[in-house]
């Protein structure tokens, strides 16, 4: 629950790495080379995250620099994307196998960078909060109040009770709507088709109950900087708590179907399997790092606005495999559900906007933190001397936990990398910003 402000002025355009100490620096390490040139001495292997990188005078784009190798007889790479045969996003991933078991996994990225931190340099402007909540577009709830939550504690703006407990409502919203897709496509991957047809449809029952609050079934242009853009009045309260316990009762119909299954259960237990010990030492976040027995959940650890006022058991789980990132997302649905009914019902009176953001503190930094659905979500903001983004930056919770797939898949058969993926269910526009 310590949050801690660190900086240093490094000497000869370089510093010592930290990742042999602490892995969980190497991306991070990585990415202040690519964007700065700072050298990180010492670092493993300085290879690019997401944007060309010049060596010597040669550009490396991404997906074709060096990758880890693996020689020797019979060892055989398979090569996967960016371009895929479903309707996802574009990634790239890298086998490493003996026959069917996998030794290694890599992942490059770098297909979806928009540009998007860069171009809130210089603002906030007019448009500045479209583009954030459609950086991440299943996250965009929870983009939305982090900005916002940046935004009014640099103008020393209070926002009400009441569009506090709206936020959360939407917020745990987006969160039930993702963990139930997640269920269903995990049952999916296994072809268990009862699970998966019935949380297709339950999941958008939920995207549903957004749009009914705030005309769209993401949740964007709902969290503004000064509250909501839109109240909840009683009678879409009455319809919300009737909908969410119907839906509610539907996805446990459902999800008893995969724990009452027993060939279910095979395949997902033991499955892409990561210790506590991994999961700390690589910095994983959100329900990935909980099915492993880590309790860390922004709700409890740096809890703000409804969250401080009520208790949210963190859920967790200690075998680390697929069977425990599922059940994990099982139980917050059902936490989750049972939150958002209770504020539903004890919403505060009040305003659900106050008045609009103006100047913002200037040579200021503001640190903002927002248990997403999949995790940890981090803005950082810096203002120059006019009160204007000096820096945007932002931390999705995938760009702590695709090093962790890599983890999961080894010494797994390559059968099993849909499932160990969708359990993870990470970004690619969260990491390519």
């Amino acid at each position: 629950g310590t949050l801690n402000i660190l900086s240093m002025k490094p000497e000869k355009r370089s510093f010592k790495s930290m990742t042999p100490e602490a892995p969980q620096f190497h991306l991070f390490e990585r990415e202040i080379f690519e964007d700065t040139g700072i050298r990180p001495e010492g670092h493993p292997w300085l290879k690019p995250v997401r944007y060309p990188l010049r060596e010597g005078g040669r550009e490396v784009k991404a997906g074709s620099a060096d990758f880890f190798r693996i020689n020797g007889n019979e060892i055989h790479e398979v090569a996967v994307g960016p371009i895929h045969a479903g309707i996802i996003e574009p990634g790239h991933f890298r086998f490493q196998c003996h026959g069917e078991k996998v030794y290694h996994l890599e992942t490059s990225h770098g297909y979806q960078h928009r540009g998007i931190e860069k171009s809130l340099a210089g603002g906030p402007y007019k448009d500045t909060i479209f583009k954030i909540g459609a950086a991440a577009g299943d996250s965009s709830i929870a983009y939305s109040t982090a900005y916002s939550r940046i935004m009014e504690v640099l103008s020393e703006t209070e926002i009400s009770a009441r569009a506090e407990a709206v936020r959360a409502v939407l917020l745990e919203l987006e969160r039930c709507a993702n963990h139930i897709g997640d269920i269903g496509a995990i049952a999916g991957d296994i072809g268990y088709l009862p699970t998966s047809s019935y949380c297709g449809r339950i999941r958008g029952d939920f995207l549903n109950m957004s749009a009914l609050i705030c005309g769209n079934r993401f949740g964007r242009g709902i969290a503004v900087p000064g509250g909501t853009s839109m109240d909840i009045d009683r009678d879409i309260i009455k319809d919300l708590i009737s909908r969410i316990e119907s839906g509610r009762d539907d996805f446990f119909n459902a999800s008893s179907l995969l724990w009452d299954n027993p060939s279910v259960l095979a395949r997902f237990e033991g499955t892409g399997h990561i210790s506590r010990e991994t999961a700390e030492a690589v910095g994983m976040v959100g329900p990935s790092a909980r099915a492993s027995g880590c309790v860390r959940d922004i709700r409890k650890d740096h809890p703000s606005g409804s969250y401080r006022f009520s208790y949210l058991p963190v859920s967790t789980s200690q075998t680390g495999d697929v069977f425990a990132r599922a059940y994990v997302r099982w139980l917050e649905v059902r936490e989750s559900v049972e939150f958002i009914i209770k504020l539903l019902k004890e919403l505060p009176d009040g305003e659900f906007f106050r008045e609009p953001v103006k100047t913002l503190e200037s040579d200021s930094l503001s640190v903002s933190l927002v248990e997403g659905w999949r995790g940890e979500v981090c803005h950082t903001a810096v203002t120059d001397s006019r009160g204007r983004f000096l820096k945007y930056k932002i931390v999705d919770p995938s760009f702590h936990n695709w090093f962790a797939l890599s983890l999961a898949m080894r010494n797994e058969e390559i059968s099993d990398f849909p499932v160990c993926n969708k359990s993870f269910n990470l970004s690619y526009c969260g990491f390519d910003l």
